[in-house]
């Protein structure tokens, strides 16, 4: 909050006493040895100055709010600053590096938490700012924005662009729409433009939150937002299902998930004999490619028996999806492929039920296996028992090195020399359980 004068941040400070908590509000000025009362009862000292810099700066500590008239204005690096408010006119550079100041992005653990900042004009400025602000008007372009300008352009996103996705997301988001935005958005170069169009639509919105402006949007805002969340989760890599919006934008969808179903995630497909043997059967379309692959790589990654045994299923289908969206495959084939990792991922699980290996020696096994070397289950057992010498080996390079050179012994005579190194290192990085 910026007075006109010293006088005018002690005023405030009594007139936001009587409504705030007072050690919400904090007053920083230079003081004279001839203050008044008045002035003389807010008077900080540079030990107390100092503190109270450090804590403007962090999450949750007080003050939040600074009363100041030029110290702490220009000077003090403070990302976390949104809004100020603007009771001293003020001219040129002291303007400009003031509004920067307030502009500075921040980022919270939890994602972007400060997209832009606030300026309240109390006295008039941005009413006449060419004249307050002796530059040419490209310096101020993109750094000064009034709200009306932002408003039109929010709006004239949301009456134009936005209209053949808004036609995706209708009614309930159940597995219909997710299907038809999938089928939609396959190819990646327009999954960016809807991307790109989006996150321009979520930093104007986070921007003039609450303003009631937004009333006639929101409804299509949230649906935008839903369609958003779905596409990061269907093209994402394998890992959680992702909710990555802004603070505003997120408790919106969380208000309106009732109304536009769960969202964001695709149907589940069951690894199986079953879906197996639908693939044979059912027309190939873009939507089973994404689906299917995404739940090969995630029973890989993270299902309830995922184990490193079956990580390079899982990172083939990734590469499978990859070359899908880049067109590099057709749905057909790159529907057939994933068949084929289906049936290895089924069998693989077979085997490891069936094998009575421990589960750390079935992956050494089924590495062995995948590369065709003889008594795959004999070398394995061997190899397991190694690890049980080398207890830091992930974390100390000598017992790594000593790891190998026993692994290469016993691979040597199994795969031949040109092999043993390559299936030595992807033993030891299997990573074990």
């Amino acid at each position: 909050l910026v007075g006109v004068d010293r006088e005018a941040c002690a005023l405030y400070k009594q007139a936001l006493d009587r409504r705030l908590p007072p050690e919400l509000s904090t007053v920083v000025y230079t003081s004279a040895h001839n203050d008044d009362e008045l002035l003389a009862r807010y008077r900080v000292g540079e030990d107390e100055e100092a503190r109270i810099r450090k804590a403007f700066v962090k999450v949750g500590e007080n003050p939040k709010i600074l009363i100041v008239t030029e110290k702490l204005l220009t000077g003090f690096d403070a990302p976390i600053l949104y809004c100020m408010y603007l009771d001293k006119p003020m001219r040129d550079h002291t303007l400009l590096q003031a509004i920067a100041r307030v502009n500075r992005p921040y980022e919270a653990e939890a994602g972007v938490a400060k997209p832009a900042g606030l300026v309240v004009d109390f006295v008039g400025i941005f009413e006449k700012l060419e004249k307050a602000l002796a530059f040419d008007s490209d310096e101020v372009s993109g750094v000064i924005e009034n709200l009306d300008v932002l408003k039109s352009r929010f709006a004239a996103l949301m009456k134009g662009e936005t209209e053949e996705y808004l036609g995706l997301c209708k009614g309930p988001i159940d597995d219909k729409a997710v299907e038809r935005a999938i089928d939609f958005f396959v190819d990646r170069e327009a999954r960016e433009r809807f991307f790109m169009l989006f996150r321009e639509l979520e930093t104007l919105y986070e921007i003039l939150s609450p303003d009631v402006f937004l009333r006639p949007y929101v409804e299509d805002y949230g649906r935008l937002t839903v369609l958003y969340q779905l596409l990061l989760n269907a093209f994402r890599k394998h890992g959680p299902p992702i909710y990555d919006v802004a603070k505003k934008t997120e408790m919106l969808v969380r208000e309106l998930a009732q109304n536009f179903g769960p969202g964001g995630t695709l149907p589940a497909v069951p690894l199986d004999e079953q879906t197996l043997e639908a693939l044979k059967k059912d027309r190939p379309d873009a939507g089973r490619v994404i689906n299917l692959g995404r739940a090969i790589a995630t029973g890989a990654f993270e299902g309830e028996e995922s184990d490193s045994y079956l990580f390079p299923i899982g990172e083939r289908a990734e590469v499978v999806l990859e070359s899908f969206e880049d067109r590099q495959l057709t749905t057909q084939d790159a529907l057939a492929e994933l068949a084929r990792l289906l049936a290895e991922f089924l069998e693989a699980r077979r085997q490891r039920k069936d094998s009575g290996l421990a589960r750390n020696a079935f992956a050494i096994y089924w590495l062995l296996r995948q590369a065709s070397a003889p008594d795959a289950e004999k070398v394995a057992t061997e190899i397991d028992a190694l690890f049980g010498q080398f207890p830091n080996y992930d974390a100390n390079v000598q017992e790594k090195r000593a790891l190998k050179a026993k692994i290469y012994k016993i691979l040597l005579p199994a795969v031949g020399k040109e092999r043993m190194v390559e299936l030595a290192e992807r033993i030891v990085t299997l990573g074990r359980k």
